[in-house]
């Protein structure tokens, strides 16, 4: 059995976790080494249930979830007292455990006094959307797939690496690539040709493009100007941190996005 392994159990057991909980946190993380996907994925699916699937039969998927679910926040709550007291040693663990700490962050989660805390009510879930937001794209066959969503996913890493300004540069450049695309759909559809470079090249022109075509109003194209505007100034804005600042902006523009493929798809049912 590797370190990391024998500190994965070791955390687990300490803290009151179930055997077979740490005996199946303790195995996957024996068979990592250099690569910690395999570690990395278990955590994730504690969320769905999955990881709990070989040691729990008798249980439906549903309730699978809701102790999976249960597990997650003594799970995040441990971490972050852990974390912060710096006890562990394999640096394996700690990528993982920093990982799934600011992931938490970027969906809207805080401690308070070793206590976590969900988002408030309403606030979107950023996988979740995430994975809507490229459902939508391949369903309108839109373009540039892989460089438009190549930004979500830096802005995922870069916020991940506390590198605020590059992601919330990132997804600015997503819901550039993103208006874009439905700005060159909607003209193909609508003129039989493409798009001119001078309108698709220039965000500005693009939502001018949007508004009068109809897929915008006027105020919805102000907000979008505005929002773009606060995306572009990537300095530190008074009274907030600055993770907050590239969380929040991140959700604008996964919500704009949203927004202006939801106009396509209803343009193109019409």
């Amino acid at each position: 059995m590797n370190d990391a392994a024998g500190e994965v159990y070791d955390f687990l057991y300490q803290n009151g976790y179930p055997a077979w909980f740490c005996n199946a946190a303790r195995d996957v993380a024996d068979q990592c080494s250099s690569d910690t996907r395999p570690f990395r994925d278990f955590v994730l699916m504690i969320h769905t249930g999955e990881s709990l699937a070989p040691a729990t039969p008798n249980l439906t998927w549903r309730q699978r979830e809701k102790v999976g679910q249960e597990l997650l926040k003594d799970l995040a709550e441990d971490l972050a007292k852990w974390r912060k007291d710096r006890t562990y040693v394999s640096p394996e663990v700690g990528v993982v455990v920093t990982e799934f700490l600011q992931n938490l962050e970027l969906d809207g989660y805080v401690f308070r006094a070793d206590a976590l805390l969900a988002p408030e009510e309403g606030v979107v879930d950023a996988k979740e959307q995430s994975g809507v937001l490229q459902d939508l794209y391949t369903e309108l066959g839109l373009q540039n797939q892989e460089t438009v969503f190549h930004h979500l996913s830096l802005s995922e890493e870069h916020f991940i690496a506390r590198r605020w300004d590059d992601s919330i540069s990132n997804s600015r450049k997503f819901l550039e690539g993103v208006l874009q695309e439905v700005a060159a759909s909607h003209h193909r559809a609508v003129r039989g040709s493409a798009i001119p470079d001078d309108v698709y090249s220039r965000p500005a022109r693009v939502r001018d493009y949007l508004e009068s075509s109809g897929l915008l109003e006027q105020k919805e194209k102000q907000a979008l100007s505005s929002s773009y505007g606060l995306l572009s100034e990537t300095g530190g804005h008074p009274y907030m941190a600055q993770n907050d600042q590239a969380r929040l902006l991140r959700h604008l523009a996964l919500t704009f996005s949203q927004f202006a493929l939801l106009r396509l798809k209803g343009f193109k049912n019409t």
